[in-house]
């Protein structure tokens, strides 16, 4: 069992829950996800499994869609619904050309400081743990690119934001920023996960629906599809074997169907279409495998 499911996550339970779900169902395979979603968020989570695994890393660095819900003028610690929220006093209601006004600001590559009620690690612990302990936290600032920014929806004190960022962006600080900006505040109501790459909420499939092994093995999708910024190429089954023994290949550039002039690394594929190495440059024409999945068919 290979592969990586697209699964639509409801709003409540953690991310980490879905994969003790899906584990339930076909241990003793690996199971693990790519791209946390809090609690009140929803939308794509995506699951990988077997081999898949290794992936993840891979998976984080996609680009990721966004639609967050916020409400103008109130302000919470975790800066959304999780924890005691506060009415800022005598707040500023901006108008509609101010808010698009400001977004321009918060487009490209922004500093950000993500809330203490996050996953992030400060000395060895989540930023969170410490938080709810009471203990201060002094989290600081990273570097994220927001590559597209737009107002959905704006009727005071509802904000809706459709956001496409990088990773480790965090949506409830980007609208908290945007609010104060403004002169205000803002907490996150609701957030949903439209996309990571090219897999998107619309064909994601339900919690409830993966009740059986089938079932999951039913709704694996190829890892491939998950990454498709990489230049792919189809060997035969004596290149493969090449391969995993740890041998390198001598591959022109002509060969590959490239997304950039000079990749950095290709995929390898058999004939049937499923991964079986990631190839790095070795020198010149010759690629060595990276990452090879030995047993990814049958697992």
């Amino acid at each position: 069992m290979f592969g990586i499911l697209n699964l639509y996550k409801p709003p409540g339970p953690t991310s980490r829950d879905c994969v003790n779900h899906v584990q339930r169902f076909i241990r003793p395979v690996k199971v693990g996800h790519a791209g946390t979603l809090d609690p009140i968020a929803e939308g794509v989570l995506l699951i990988a499994v077997g081999q898949a695994v290794r992936l993840v890393d891979w998976i984080h660095l996609l680009p990721k869609k966004y639609r967050g819900t916020f409400e103008l003028g109130k302000t919470s610690p975790s800066v959304d619904t999780e924890s005691e929220v506060t009415i800022v006093s005598n707040a500023i209601v901006p108008r509609m050309e101010e808010v698009q006004a400001i977004l321009a600001e918060f487009r490209g590559t922004i500093s950000q400081i993500p809330p203490i009620y996050s996953a992030v690690r400060i000395a060895g612990k989540r930023a969170y743990e410490s938080a709810r302990a009471g203990l201060s936290v002094d989290v600081p600032a990273r570097k994220v690119t927001i590559h597209g920014l737009s107002v959905t929806e704006f009727t005071y004190p509802k904000l809706v934001l459709d956001v496409e960022c990088s990773t480790g962006t965090y949506i409830r600080s980007l609208g908290r920023d945007i609010a104060r900006r403004l002169g205000t505040d803002a907490i996150m109501t609701k957030l949903l996960r439209l996309s990571i790459g090219d897999l998107v909420s619309s064909h994601a499939v339900r919690l409830e629906d993966l009740n059986s092994r089938h079932a999951i093995e039913a709704n694996l999708c190829n890892p491939v599809e998950c990454l498709t910024q990489y230049p792919q190429i189809t060997l035969n089954n004596d290149d493969i074997k090449r391969l995993h023994q740890g041998n390198t290949l001598e591959l022109q550039d002509s060969d590959l169907m490239r997304t950039s002039n000079h990749p950095e690394y290709v995929l390898a594929l058999d004939q049937k279409g499923s991964l079986q190495s990631i190839l790095c440059r070795n020198d010149g024409v010759r690629w060595r495998p990276y990452r090879n999945f030995l047993d990814s068919n049958h697992e």
